[in-house]
């Protein structure tokens, strides 16, 4: 349900990307979008399109679905993983379907992106610390080997790169064994991983943005966007995608992004 919620309010920032008018994000060209995560982003291998995943994690479409039937994009590629760790690996396997594992595989048969794509990055490391990482160093320097990987085979189009979930205070991690060491672990390594991504793509001198000035480079905080999204939350009926209301929420809900941008 929070997955439906995210992708409205993230549409409104591809919408500007290109122009400001937030409610029509068909002004946004989208010839390809290509999409790299874990189980936030896995659409599951009975997608429509070009899917790789193991299976969705939602009673409904997950939001890569949402976002390129509103921006109505020529092609849909989706090479999320369930499990996927920022490296090459998985929670479950070694040295298979982690996020530069999917960037190796999906650069393997496009030396170069020149189609002017809409590329979207799901940065991985949550599941490495689950899996047990007590720093954020290896991680950041995997985001950033594979941001790098990207950048140099995109001679044109948009990157958009999203911040990690900060899942500390999810109810699964309230529930586990010592959840108050884990809470503030998983608290601690997700916020120094986010302040490091942050100088990776927006830094003046070294930045994704500053190196690529070619490519339209963006970062989301994902966070903030979950936490608006959820402020709409109906709390008192049980969740459902059927929902006859669902789509005066949301409009509701980026009426009130589009008050805070302006």
């Amino acid at each position: 349900m929070r997955s439906l919620l995210i992708v409205f309010l993230f549409s409104t920032f591809l919408a500007t990307l290109e122009t400001r008018i937030l409610h029509r994000p068909r002004d946004f060209r989208c010839g390809r979008l290509i999409v790299f995560g874990d189980s936030l982003s896995d659409d599951g291998v009975e997608a429509e399109g070009e899917s790789h995943g193991f299976l969705r994690n939602c009673n409904g479409k997950v939001w890569p679905e949402y976002v390129n039937a509103m921006l109505e994009c020529d092609r849909y590629v989706n090479y999320a993983y369930s499990g996927a760790k920022s490296g090459l690996g998985n929670f479950y396997f070694d040295s298979f379907s982690g996020i530069q594992w999917q960037i190796n595989q999906f650069l393997s048969n496009n030396k170069f992106l020149s189609d002017d794509p809409l590329v979207i990055l799901q940065t991985g490391g949550t599941i490495d610390f689950f899996g047990g990482d007590t720093n954020a160093t290896e991680v950041v320097e995997n985001i950033q080997q594979t941001i790098q990987n990207i950048t140099q085979t995109m001679s044109s189009g948009t990157l958009v790169i999203l911040s990690l979930l900060d899942v500390s205070n999810s109810p699964g991690v309230q529930a586990a064994e010592d959840s108050e060491i884990l809470q503030e672990r998983l608290g601690h390594l997700i916020s120094e991983t986010n302040r490091q991504l942050h100088h990776i793509v927006l830094d003046s001198d070294l930045g994704t943005r500053r190196l690529n000035p070619f490519l339209r480079v963006r970062l989301i905080d994902i966070n903030t966007v979950a936490l608006a999204a959820m402020q709409s939350l109906n709390t008192t009926e049980p969740f459902t995608h059927h929902s006859p209301d669902l789509m005066y929420d949301f409009r509701a809900v980026m009426g009130k992004w589009e008050e805070q941008e302006t």
